[in-house]
């Protein structure tokens, strides 16, 4: 089969997700260097993926917008049409994008193969991701294998790479605010999408890098944690924590931890932005099969991830947690000892 020279990647979830699918950008881009590829994704993680040098343009989805309804997927399949794309890879399947790959005539769609719309797909895989038995990243490798080879020897980079603008900004950034090389960040959200640690947890944590350790401490969220974070410092010093929350964009978020010598945080989409940019991370996960790190674990640093002693449950929805929030139930010696090993790691 002749291999395609324009292809479209479809992958419009949160940040997480869309960071998981990017290594598939450069296996396919290392093994094909003159194929043009084309991301669609949503208005917020665009930033994100204007930092991967190997995606040749960037399209967004807008159901919200110009993309609503029925009338606006047509428009978006014309638009697509226009595009001439050889193949389309549903990384995110959802009906309308779908139809509209299928409307749009691109000869080769390819996704998974159990759902009621799969009559649009063309080639595709069986796969149950929600069981858990893959990492997300390996399943969207998976959707490449009717072009190339995906085996134990592929390599498998993020790619992403701060821009002059981003490094600009960055030293700007650290003589305004004192940042200091080597900080540490915690980002104690998660946007209710997973388990977390509570308040206690968090200031247990953060008393111990206190007295561990010598380097800044970053907080970071959306504008709306600034509170939960003045929650989890109140009466610690002050001299060495900086409450971050609200006060970036994502690009800025990307260029801020991509400098700092530890992450930690639970399942959440800059967890994985730290992963990607290879610094090292502790974290939280739930051992439900559909959240646990076998699935959406950090890529390369599982086994840095705590797990809860619970019995797993089969549908993880921390609203509904049968476990009463199962991360809350790590005790503050499981934090400690993972925390002393993370940090002896890195000396």
């Amino acid at each position: 089969m002749k291999t395609p020279k324009r292809f479209l990647y479809i992958r419009t979830d949160r940040i997480g997700d869309v960071i998981l699918t990017t290594p598939a950008v450069g296996v396919l881009k290392n093994r094909y260097p003159d194929v043009h590829i084309t991301f669609m994704a949503r208005e917020y993680t665009r930033p994100l993926l204007a930092q991967h040098p190997q995606i040749d343009e960037i399209i967004t989805y807008q159901p919200e917008g110009k993309h609503k309804g029925f009338s606006g997927h047509l428009r978006l399949a014309k638009a697509l049409k226009a595009g001439a794309y050889d193949a389309a890879i549903l990384f995110y399947p959802r009906p309308t994008l779908a139809m509209a790959a299928w409307l749009a005539g691109i000869p080769q769609r390819i996704g998974v193969g159990y759902r009621w719309y799969s009559p649009l797909i063309n080639q595709r895989f069986y796969e149950h991701r929600k069981k858990g038995n893959k990492h997300e990243l390996t399943h969207n490798l998976t959707l490449l294998s009717p072009f190339l080879e995906i085996d134990d020897k592929t390599t498998i980079e993020f790619g992403f790479q701060l821009s002059s603008e981003a490094k600009a900004w960055w030293e700007i950034e650290c003589r305004e605010k004192g940042l200091q090389k080597g900080f540490i960040i915690i980002h104690p959200g998660s946007g209710g999408s997973a388990p977390n640690l509570t308040i206690q947890q968090y200031r247990h944590l953060t008393r111990q890098l206190l007295e561990d350790t010598s380097q800044q401490i970053l907080f970071t969220g959306a504008a709306t944690e600034k509170s939960v974070i003045e929650q989890i410092t109140t009466g610690l010093p002050t001299d060495r924590i900086h409450n971050l929350a609200g006060s970036y964009d994502l690009e800025q978020l990307c260029t801020l931890i991509s400098q700092a010598s530890l992450m930690i945080a639970s399942s959440t989409g800059p967890l994985h932005i730290a992963n990607a940019f290879r610094v090292p991370v502790l974290s939280y996960y739930c051992p439900s099969p559909p959240c646990s790190p076998r699935r959406w674990g950090p890529f390369g640093q599982e086994e840095w991830v705590l797990l809860p002693d619970v019995t797993p449950c089969n549908h993880c929805q921390p609203a509904k947690c049968p476990n009463g929030n199962c991360v809350s139930q790590i005790s503050e010696q499981q934090l400690e000892e993972i925390l002393n090993k993370r940090l002896a790691s890195l000396k």
